[in-house]
């Protein structure tokens, strides 16, 4: 019963950021690519982590992003997860295809930080294969950046924030997550997703409190790339 009402907070995450337009790219970014997944509930587009993919494109010129197409549901959540870690491992794959030396950096909040997750780790939910191979961890996936991730678990070296608590739904998995040293996993204490607390408030909080600090870090790994 916790965890249902949690998850009705979520719900109030699709006022708090306007529509992304959703655009094909033909040509490949001379920055970084970014693949951006939005928070449960939030209108179609990058959601509000998009705030942060927006000061990564200012810092570095050249650089694009495209959201992720999944539903991001509240009801039916772990085959939202599913079909949002699927749909970014296509956009991955795909753009690799086309672009075999791209940098790219994955952005989620909340579900979306969730979906991020499956995609570098294995799902989560065990319903099939989501994870990217090796090769393209290693080579074109520059930064990882999760807020607010409810399968976040407490040991993992890339956590930042004031959590001490695993999430929610936390991954059984965590030890095949790929890129531990260019992944950010925000999370505070008190958070009703990624720490199992009780204050909502807090899981709006983390682009106002780490947006700067995450697209630091982004810059960072691009800069080293």
């Amino acid at each position: 019963m916790k965890y249902y009402f949690a998850l009705l907070g979520l719900a109030s995450l699709a006022s708090a950021a306007p529509v992304d337009v959703l655009e094909d790219r033909a040509a490949c970014a001379t920055g970084v690519h970014m693949i951006v997944a939005r928070a449960t509930s939030e209108r179609p587009g990058e959601g509000i982590i998009g705030q942060v993919a927006s000061m990564i494109k200012k810092a570095i010129p050249g650089s694009d992003s495209v959201a992720v197409n999944y539903p991001a549901s509240l009801f039916n959540y772990q085959s939202s997860v599913t079909q949002g870690a699927s749909a970014m491992k296509a956009l991955i794959e795909n753009y690799v295809a086309q672009c075999p030396n791209a940098k790219i950096a994955l952005l989620g909040y909340s579900q979306g930080a969730q979906v991020s997750a499956d995609v570098m780790c294995g799902s989560s939910s065990r319903r099939g294969s989501t994870s990217i191979s090796s090769a393209i961890a290693s080579k074109n996936i520059i930064a990882v950046i999760e807020m607010g991730d409810p399968s976040r678990v407490s040991s993992q070296p890339f956590n930042v924030g004031t959590s001490t608590r695993k999430g929610i739904f936390p991954r059984t998995n965590a030890a095949s997550c790929q890129g531990a040293q260019f992944t950010q996993s925000y999370c505070d204490a008190g958070d009703s997703f990624c720490d199992s607390g009780i204050n909502t408030a807090v899981h709006f909080g983390y682009v106002a409190e780490y947006g700067s600090q995450a697209a630091a870090f982004v810059v960072s790994k691009f800069k080293k790339a």
